[in-house]
């Protein structure tokens, strides 16, 4: 019986290892750039590992090229993740939203919302950003 329980705590010790493992690697994942599609607009996001980005969203249609920049924020705290962008010279406004991450080269991205009380706290059909990690080559 004794062996029984030290291979049950020796799988909890494992598991929360792991986990916390896992945690450490969240917020190095978000570096990089990502590419989606989402109402009809092309996405270029890049997140750079001093905190700064920059959010290209290109009208498939027009064309029109819209750029954000600024400073981002994650919570790695709470599930589902916060993120926010501040210190946006083209809006007044910060933007709020969570983000999972799927795996190191996909995440998905609630809708933005200009007030955190307006942030999304769940991910809704229709209304998620899929993101694929994209390899820039010189």
């Amino acid at each position: 019986m004794a062996n029984l329980n030290n291979r049950h705590v020796l799988f909890k010790l494992l598991l929360l290892y792991l986990i916390s493992c896992n945690n450490l690697n969240i917020e190095t994942n978000i570096h990089g750039n990502w590419k989606g599609i989402y109402n009809g607009q092309a996405l270029l996001f890049i997140f750079k590992s001093d905190k700064t980005c920059v959010l290209t969203f290109v009208d498939k249609q027009s064309n029109a090229i819209k750029t954000i920049t600024g400073k981002y924020e994650l919570d790695l705290s709470k599930k589902p993740i916060p993120l926010t962008i501040r210190n946006i010279p083209q809006l007044n406004h910060p933007l709020h939203t969570i983000v999972e991450f799927i795996n190191d080269n996909s995440m998905k991205v609630a809708e933005f919302s200009p007030k955190g009380k307006l942030r999304p706290i769940s991910f809704e059909i229709g209304k998620i950003i899929n993101l694929k990690r994209i390899r820039l080559t010189n």
